[in-house]
């Protein structure tokens, strides 16, 4: 220790106490801390990820703390503009670039000339540019949608606006979009490869129906229709956010959102998608892709020097039956001068790229949907040795296997080292593959052996009908069937079909179902996407019945709606009499009158044929709902049912109900005026095929819209032309969405065959119950909207089975006739039985007459029970002067009454005993039909 800081008259002791203090105030003044040693990138998004992942495991790897690694996935082509950098010194402002076109020409050649630099390419990955699409699968048809190279420019370009266009149509005949659909086409904003991908393949297929130029960056046209998007993420937005449009992706980012693609035909005249070619290997292994970037090496399509103009350089409509027509090779875009980068930057630079392009980096590559390049496209290693290098660069070593010692030095990249949230990644990885793979056998499962449910609600005239058409499709299907129908009216069934903005307008039911058509302010709130069809399936009579003992009624519309309005209040009022002058009544006898209280289609018939006949009275307007009277006499009920029990409970009611229900129950019925002038009843009137008859007329005078897509809610059969015509005439319809293509497609197969059964009517269950069903015209109608409606391309149709097809009747989606349920056949005995002993009854009854007749001369009457008597006060009332010599008569015929009426009670309850199959119970006034225990 010498020096003027350590003169020779201090002992050695002091000497070294110095050093001690000087070196402690070095060190607080010089840290030790080193430089961090930073590699920063920007560029294509595409292999954003990849590069993450790679720069995270370096990080990870490496025992030295001072690794900086970062890329900002910004487009080629402002990777591009940031490699070249800024005037006046067009110094690079990244360490590397990466983009999937080469660099441009004016690039290169800013870089080369005023830049005074040199670059190279470094192909590091192949992959494909997909054009994808939003049209509903079932509107495109089972064949796909395509399109020629030419077909795809004129759509790009602006030049075609529409799907429905002759051209699309004649490259794709089976395509039904809506007429005059516009196609919403997306285009990128900023300079991006994919851009540049798309707009060279136009350019070189087919530039006079382009017309843009090629370039990673376009003037595109301003029209509507063209949505400028930012990068990936706002193309898959667009695509995927609305229907009928069209766009171009990396095409692994629409592989992994499952988004439907277009066909291009490819340089051997093949049709295909991008996911078809990079899933088929030709005779040499390689897929649709990598064939593309082997074809293009062996035409020279690479140019031997990297530090060349690439700007030309693609991959584009390379020859092979499966090969992809629009391949992009991604690039690594590198500085041949780094002579004043330092040696850890340059080194870490060089185990990066070589990572990249070695093998764990390229085997890699598939995780991101991407493809490797092939061996004679990896350049590094020639490029690397003709850079200009720092006179020493760090040497950073890969540790693939265990190196004892030597492994833990510093600049070793070991795979021996990990960071926490990789393996975590990894192992998450890992239970998300096996969670995908037990998904998929739990999704197969189900579809072999799981419940397929249908659902329902709407008007509650045809929910006998419903039940028992239903019950026979669950008993006849192979499949597990779990088909409900809930009966709550027209309006509310349109509600819950329509569904709400809470719920952004979803239905809550596969179908509806109402006596009206759907009501305008509700099918204007459905959204693009969720547009509904109206298939006819059945035409009723709303009719007008009452309780005044004894008394036949006639009314016109005028009179009924005083009534109904509450002008009119008592039996006697001397508007009624003037038209039934025969009419007797109690004095100021009140008149009470039943209405619906929730949205209902008999309320929407009564009400829109009052107001059509007589508005000068009827100013309640029309509607499944209205603002009724209040007081005493003005009554609200619930249901049909509730209708009914006002009817048959109170005397001197009045109400509307679905006639077939009335006539069941044998109400007294009100006689309305027709078009014609004819007074008569429903049941009259549909005697004489009154109800039929209105929807003939309407047929003839166009009543129903030409598309089952647009508004119905002007449509109305009331006071319809024909002496027989019934003037309330409803429609029952079926909603259906159109686009059914969301829809599990085995529920939309079961809704499918449903519809097609009700219309059919091959059992006559809608005569059965007190329906008419439409005419040919009216029914062939229904038939082609049901064909209209889009159902899922994997749908696979149930059909039925009503004579034995051998082997194909035991098909998984037949509905078969051959298959029956106990409880069916059961009832079918009883039924029988009832039909033998009612008839022998009927014979009994003349023999006691004609017996009558012979023992006395005088007239004798048996008086039975009919359907709605109870049987306490049933009598049999014969000529009273014979009553000794028929004792023994009467006894029997009493007896088989009794039994007969013993019979009929008993069917409810044995139904009931029995119920439906799988243990559930149906109530007869129930509101869901099916398996309520479900």
């Amino acid at each position: 220790l010498k020096g003027p800081l350590f003169p020779r008259s201090q002992s050695l002791a002091e000497r070294l106490r110095m050093a001690r203090l000087l070196f402690c105030i070095l060190a607080l003044a010089c840290p030790l801390t080193p430089t961090a040693i930073e590699l920063h990138g920007s560029g294509t998004t595409n292999p954003s990820k990849f590069f993450w992942k790679i720069m995270e495991m370096f990080e990870a790897r490496l025992k030295r703390p001072d690794i900086r690694m970062t890329y900002r996935a910004v487009g080629s082509g402002t990777g591009q503009t940031e490699f070249v950098g800024e005037a006046p010194g067009y110094t690079s402002l990244t360490h590397f670039a990466s983009g999937d076109i080469p660099m441009s020409n004016e690039r290169y050649t800013t870089i080369t000339t005023s830049g005074s630099r040199q670059m190279a390419h470094i192909p590091f990955s192949l992959g494909a540019i997909g054009i994808f699409h939003s049209v509903p699968a079932g509107e495109v048809g089972v064949s796909g949608l395509k399109m020629s190279a030419c077909l795809l420019a004129k759509v790009f370009s602006g030049k075609i606006t529409q799907w429905d266009n002759a051209e699309i149509l004649a490259e794709n005949p089976d395509l039904r979009v809506p007429a005059g659909t516009k196609i919403q086409v997306g285009h990128r904003t900023l300079g991006s490869s994919s851009t540049g991908g798309l707009a060279g393949y136009l350019e070189m297929k087919c530039s006079a129906s382009w017309g843009l130029g090629a370039g990673s960056s376009l003037s595109w046209p301003s029209t509507d229709t063209f949505m400028a998007v930012e990068g990936s993420p706002g193309m898959l937005h667009h695509i995927s956010s609305m229907k009928y449009t069209i766009g171009y992706l990396d095409a692994g980012h629409g592989h992994q959102r499952h988004l439907s693609e277009v066909m291009l035909q490819n340089k051997d005249g093949n049709y295909l998608t991008s996911l078809q070619a990079v899933t088929t290997a030709d005779t040499n292994g390689n897929n649709g892709v990598a064939a593309a970037g082997a074809a293009g090496v062996a035409a020279s399509a690479i140019p031997a020097d990297a530090f060349a103009d690439w700007s030309a350089v693609n991959l584009f409509d390379q020859s092979g039956p499966s090969t992809w027509p629009i391949v992009l090779v991604s690039y690594i875009y590198l500085d041949r001068d780094i002579m004043n980068w330092t040696a850890d930057e340059a080194g870490l630079l060089k185990a990066f790229v070589e990572f990249v392009v070695g093998t764990e980096g390229q085997q890699m590559l598939p995780e991101f949907s991407f493809n490797a390049i092939p061996a004679s496209m990896n350049q590094f290693s020639a490029v690397w040795t003709d850079m200009t290098k720092p006179a020493a660069v760090t040497d950073f070593t890969f540790e693939d296997s265990t190196l004892p010692l030597l492994g833990q030095g510093e600049n070793y990249i070991s795979s021996k080292r990990d960071s926490y949230s990789l393996w975590k990644i990894g192992e998450m990885d890992l239970r998300l593959n096996a969670v995908t793979d037990r998904l998929q056998v739990t999704e197969q499962h189900l579809s072999d052996y799981g419940i397929v449910p249908l659902h329902g609600s709407g008007t509650t005239n045809p929910k006998t009908w419903f039940a028992k058409a239903m019950q026979q499709m669950e008993e006849r299907s192979r499949v597990p069937l779990l088909l409900t129908y809930r009966a709550v009216g027209s309006g509310t069934g349109q509600q819950e079909f329509v569904g709400q903005s809470t719920n952004g307008y979803k239905s809550y039911s596969h179908f509806g179902c109402g006596d009206i058509p759907m009501s305008q302010s509700l099918f204007n709130s459905l959204p693009e996407g969720e547009e509904m069809v109206h298939v006819p399936f059945a035409m009723g009579a709303i009719g007008i019945f009452h309780s005044v003992p004894g008394a036949t009624i006639t009314a016109d519309a005028c009179l009924l709606a005083k009534i109904f309005n509450g002008d009119i209040t008592t039996w006697d009022h001397s508007e009624i009499k003037a038209q039934n002058p025969s009419l007797s009544v109690p004095a100021n006898q009140r008149i009470f009158v039943g209405h619906r209280m929730l949205g209902s289609s008999s309320t929407g018939g009564l009400t829109g044929y009052l107001q059509k006949k007589c508005p000068e009275v009827w100013t309640r307007g029309a509607g499944s709902s209205i603002s009724w009277p209040t007081g005493d006499s003005s009554i609200e009920v619930e249901g049909s049912p509730g209708m009914q029990a006002l009817i048959r409970d109170r005397a001197y009611s009045i109400g509307y109900l679905d006639a077939g229900h009335g006539h069941d129950l044998n109400f007294a019925e009100i006689s309305l005026v027709n078009a014609a002038q004819t007074k008569q009843t429903s049941s009259a009137s549909i005697a004489k095929g009154g109800v039929a008859a209105a929807g003939t007329e309407a047929i003839n005078q166009n009543i129903f819209p030409a598309t089952a897509d647009s508004d119905w809610s002007g449509v109305n059969l009331y006071d319809m032309p024909g002496q027989d015509t019934w003037p309330i005439v409803l429609v029952s319809y079926f909603y259906i969405k159109k686009d059914q293509t969301r829809t599990n497609p085995r529920t939309a197969a079961a809704l499918k065959a449903f519809v097609t059964m009700i219309l059919e009517n091959e059992e006559k269950l809608c005569e059965e119950f007190g329906f008419t069903a439409p005419s040919s015209q009216l029914k062939a109608k229904s038939l082609a909207t049901l064909n209209s409606v889009v159902f899922p391309p994997s749908m696979e149709e149930f059909t039925f089975e009503t004579s034995t097809i051998s082997y194909g009747g035991m098909g998984e989606n037949v509905i078969s006739s051959k298959r029956h349920n106990y409880n069916e056949y059961d009832r079918g005995v009883l039924e029988s039985k009832i039909e033998s002993l009612e008839a022998a009854l009927a014979s009994l009854k003349v023999n006691v007459q004609t017996h009558s007749h012979s023992g006395s001369g005088g007239q004798g009457e048996l008086i039975i029970p009919g359907e709605g008597q109870n049987m306490s006060h049933s009598h049999v009332a014969m000529n009273h002067e014979h009553e000794d010599d028929s004792d023994s008569t009467i006894a029997i015929i009493a007896l088989i009454v009794a039994i007969v009426a013993i019979l009929i009670s008993s069917v409810p309850c044995f139904v009931a005993m029995r119920g439906p199959r799988k243990g559930g119970s149906m109530k007869n006034e129930g509101q869901t039909l099916g398996i309520p225990s479900m």
